[in-house]
């Protein structure tokens, strides 16, 4: 029962979720746009796109290390592989918002429209380089387990 309920929530939040998104990309494109003084595009919703992919990134990393912490805190077990692998997991998340953060460059990018320079400034590029780079990092990190994991199947033989 507590299965199927988990399952109907997490399926119901994901497709609410992912109409939301499509609803938001579509009106982003559809929802008209200017030339600025320069000639460049600017969409009308741009605002709304930002502010809906800063609210879904947030709520990822936010739920990310929640469920990580609660699973290392709530794991009792003797199955130390496990544990080691769950902090392993937190630690390069982190280690790698931090480092993101740290190398991200805040150097003005030139040439854009005037709604965009509202987030022109260098806190909003070092975050958007942060996001970045932590998604390819936990990427690598993630391709790698998964060939780790079916080369040392096949060669060891567990």
């Amino acid at each position: 029962m507590a299965v199927t309920k988990i399952r109907k929530v997490s399926s119901t939040t994901l497709l609410v979720l992912l109409a939301l998104s499509v609803l938001i990309f579509v009106l982003f494109f559809a929802g008209g746009s200017e030339l600025d003084a320069k000639g460049n595009k600017d969409y009308a919703f741009t605002g709304i796109l930002l502010y809906w992919t800063y609210f879904l990134f947030i709520v990822t990393v936010l739920a990310t290390l929640f469920f990580a912490g609660r699973s290392i805190a709530t794991n009792k077990t003797k199955d130390v592989v496990a544990r080691k692998s769950n902090l392993i997991s937190v630690v390069v998340l982190v280690v790698s918002l931090i480092l993101g953060y740290a190398i991200g460059s805040g150097e003005a990018i030139k040439g854009l429209n005037e709604a965009s320079q509202a987030y022109n400034t260098s806190g909003w590029l070092k975050v958007t380089d942060m996001w970045l780079y932590s998604t390819y990092v936990l990427f690598v990190v993630t391709l790698g387990a998964v060939v780790w994991g079916g080369v040392s199947k096949r060669f060891l033989g567990k």
